[in-house]
Formats: structure tokens, sequence, C-alpha cells
């Protein structure tokens, strides 16, 4: 038997083409990096690509849009060079070409995809991603699987369905959806009108809301499996936890839920999300040089962090969340601060991007912190020599968090957690136990000041601890995280339980 043919399909992806094997003598490929993301969905699909690739049982292929303006910043390509890309990414990569993918804007690392312009809106560039996905890249790979991310791929779910293609949907954040016109998608080349034969029957599968095609809806219910990225938040759906929002994406999780496979195995599934990456240089370091020698390293770079970022010498270092948007509750995190900083002598590292008003509110909150608190742009090269500092922690304070990045990957590195527990961070965070050697870090219930004080109460108990103890646990704890998160064993999960009985259903 073959293995299954595979298309996943995401509109963010970070990846260097040589981690997959891709190479030519036209352009020096291995270096080249795909880089699109605007939010916390990119690393997840570019994870499980370089897994699944590397695992070998799954003939995968993944297809993303042809963001130019981010071909162009972070590569040495030329106007040409990228218009002539398809023709070297082999059957690996396809990326799709429209006028709205040329020059979206870039900030920062972010790639702001989803921002209207003057010309487009985020739902154009989504209909114009899937109709390239139907057109030109279904008929080219023919897969027996397509893997879908997020709403900016629903209109291809019951059209691949009506093919007689098996469909798996991971919602990394289901609870937004889009609605259009059938007139607009038949229109801009995405056929949802039934044959007259009846052979081809997408009505069967996609979802009207308000009259109108219902993006991450249509997707759900069109799935053949559909995975979220924790089992909290799923639960969270399932129990009615978000009854304002999107009720039509609601309502379709609902009804997948109640049906089982032919097998009884469930069609809707919570995995956490995989490591970026599957390694820990806290332990690598730990092996190399030693114990004592990481833990005065660790504490040198500290020092270096707080002496370049102008924050003031000692206290115990808290790195914000990166991304200052609503949900993420950096409200709570900026106007606490001095409290906090002054209380338990904190050092405070907002490293960030997000919404212009609580990007001013941390600014200012910095200029005005005495050395408590240092902001600047969300910097990928700074947050990774922060997390691997010595009594550092990371903080989080959501409304909602489908899985989160921080609690993932953080503690692999020796910087553990406070945080609200809801969603994905009641799988991934739980009350450190000293003498059990048990837990990872510092959750809290009440997503408030007082909420807040407890958890750093308590990581202030484990920061005062001989460096000694307190490094046992931090290398119990980067060890279990490799061992539970590694970005092969989530593949090896997703394979084994969705896409190889998926097949099997399906030949």
């Amino acid at each position: 038997m073959r293995n299954p043919r595979v298309l996943n399909c995401t509109p963010e992806l970070i990846i260097n083409l040589g981690e997959i094997g891709i190479k030519s003598e036209a352009i020096d490929l291995p270096e080249l990096e795909i880089n699109s993301s605007t939010g916390g969905l990119a690393p997840i699909p570019s994870t499980y690509t370089r897994a699944i690739f590397k695992d070998g049982r799954i003939d995968l292929a993944v297809c993303s849009p042809k963001w130019e303006s981010s071909l162009k910043k972070f590569n040495d390509l030329s106007t040409i060079e990228i218009k002539k890309m398809q023709n070297i990414l082999q059957d690996k990569i396809y990326l799709i070409s429209h006028p709205s993918f040329n020059k979206v804007k870039i900030e920062g690392t972010n790639t702001k995809m989803y921002d209207d312009s003057w010309r487009f809106q985020a739902k154009d560039r989504a209909i114009a991603f899937s109709a390239g996905i139907i057109n030109n890249v279904i008929p080219i790979f023919r897969p027996d699987i397509i893997w879908l991310h997020d709403w900016m791929v629903g209109p291809v779910a019951p059209v691949a369905k009506a093919m007689g293609i098996k469909v798996v949907s991971t919602g990394h954040n289901p609870l937004f959806t889009e609605l259009a016109s059938f007139d607009e998608m038949v229109y801009k080349g995405i056929e949802l009108r039934d044959s007259e034969d009846n052979q081809y029957t997408p009505s069967k599968y996609y979802y009207i809301t308000k009259g109108k095609f219902d993006f991450m809806a249509s997707e759900v219910n069109s799935s053949d499996d559909f995975t979220t990225v924790s089992n909290g938040y799923l639960q969270r759906i399932l129990n009615g936890g978000f009854d304002n929002l999107a009720p039509q994406v609601m309502d379709a999780i609902k009804k997948k839920n109640k049906v089982k496979h032919p097998d009884g195995r469930p069609r809707v599934h919570g995995y956490p999300n995989p490591l970026k990456k599957d390694g820990s240089d806290l332990l690598d370091s730990i092996k190399l040089d030693g114990l004592e020698a990481t833990i005065l390293k660790r504490k040198h770079e500290g020092e270096e962090i707080r002496h370049s970022t102008g924050l003031k010498e000692g206290g115990i270092l808290l790195n914000l969340t990166n991304r200052l948007s609503e949900h993420k509750n950096p409200r709570l995190q900026l106007e606490t601060l001095m409290y906090f900083a002054e209380k338990y002598d904190l050092r405070y590292l907002i490293n960030a991007n997000g919404e212009q008003k609580y990007v001013d509110k941390a600014l200012t909150t910095a200029l005005e912190s005495r050395g408590y608190a240092a902001y600047s742009k969300f910097d990928g090269n700074l947050e990774k020599r922060a997390i691997r500092t010595d009594n550092a922690y990371g903080l989080m304070t959501p409304n909602n968090e489908p899985c989160g990045g921080q609690n993932i990957n953080y503690p692999a590195e020796g910087t553990l957690i406070i945080g609200h527990q809801i969603d994905g961070l009641i799988d991934s965070v739980h009350e450190l136990n000293i003498e059990k050697s048990t837990g990872n870090g510092f959750p809290f219930k009440n997503n408030n000041k007082e909420g807040l004080e407890y958890g750093i109460v308590k990581m202030k108990e484990f920061a005062a601890l001989e460096d000694k103890l307190r490094y046992n646990q931090l290398i119990r704890i980067a060890e279990e995280t490799l061992k539970n998160n590694s970005s092969t064993a989530r593949a090896k999960q997703l394979i084994e339980e969705v896409f190889l009985p998926l097949y099997e259903e399906k030949i």
C-alpha cells in the first residue's frame, strides 16, 4: 500500500527549504526562508511539516500564499527569482500567487496579511488562496487527504469533500470566521454549485449563515476530523464557554463531536501544539559545560539583558506576553506592573508587537518605570536570550488562549510560566510541587490583580531556593517538556490517530 498523499494548506508558514530537502542549482535554496507569520498560527503547521517529512509515512506537500513582500524581506532574491520560484520547489511546496499577496506590509517579523488595504480585504485574500488551491494545486498533487488551518481556507473544505477527498481541519482560533455571498465565491473561481448529474454536491457540506457562505463553520462541517490545539480549549467550546463568539462555528463543532467514525474513533480532537524546537539549550549546556558553569553563564546573560535594555540591576526577570492584543489581557500586566515590581523586586521585559493602544501604554509604562520595565518591538533574538537567563519567568494572563506558545516552549529552557488557568494553559501549566517533583509552573485561577499576585508569590518562593535545588527541578521540567511536546511525538500522534485511519477509510 502506498503512502497517503496529504496536502497541508496554511495561510502562514515559516520554513527553510533545506530543512525539507529542497535543493536547486539555479538558486542557493537551502538557506532560503519562507516566512509569513501574523500571530501564533505559523509555527504549528510549520513544525508539523518538518516532523511529518522526517517521519516518512506520509507523502506531504504544503501550500501557502506567495507573500512576495515577505520573500523579499527575508531573502536576498530578485523579483524575477521570486516570480520563478515555483519551478524549483518540486512537489513539496506550492505557493499561490495573487495580486493581493504581492505588497502586504511587514511590521517587525509579522506579515500583516489580515489587515484591510484600500484594494483588498482579508476575505479577498482568503478567497484567492482557496481558489488557487482548488483550481491549481489539487489537480496537480491529487491528495487523498487535505489538511486545512483556520478560516482562510474554509472554502476548500466542501469542494474537496465533494471531490471525494478526506478533510482534516485544525482550528487554531476557530471562533473567528468570515461570510461571503455565493455569487462572489463563484465569480472568483470557487464552484459551490452542485452539478446537474449530482456527482459533485458541495451543498451537502457547506454551512450557511445569514444567507451567505460561512468560512469556518463550512470547514468544520465538511471535515472528517476536526482538531484544536489543546483539549482545554476544546472542552470550553463544547461546554458553551464562548456563547458570544461565532455561535454558528461552535454549533458545527458540537455537531461534529456527536458523530464518530465507523470504527468508533472520535472526529474531534484536542492536540496541544508541538515545541518549535526539539531540543533544550539548557540541557545541552549542562551536558557540555556542567551545572555550575551553566548557572554562571545564565546569570551573566541576565546581567547583559538588563544592561542592554535599560533595566535596573538585580531583581527577577519577567517576560511579558509578546502579543499586545485584547485576548492576551495585557491591560492586567501593564496596570499592575509598578505595584508588583516595587513590592517583589521584579524586572519586566515587554518584548512585543500588537494593538497600538497597548503598544503606547507599554512604552509609556516602561519610560515612567524608573528602570523596572523596558519595552521594545518584538525581537526574536531578544526573546531567545531572555528565556535563557537565570531566574527568568514568563507571564501569561489571557482571557482566552487556544494553546499558547510561551507555555509550551519556555519550560524547555528553564523559564517557567506564571499563567492564568484557562483553555490551553489548563493542559500545560501545572502547580509546581518541590517535595513531590511534580508540576512545572505557577498557575492562578482568577484573572485579576489578586489572582496574579498568588502566582507571583508562588514564583518568588521557588526563585528564593538555593541554585542547585532550583535547577534540579528545571532539569526535570525541561526533560519532561521535550518528552511530552516534541514535534516528533505530536506528529506521530496525528499520523497514527488521524491521517492513517482516514486513508484506510478512503481506500
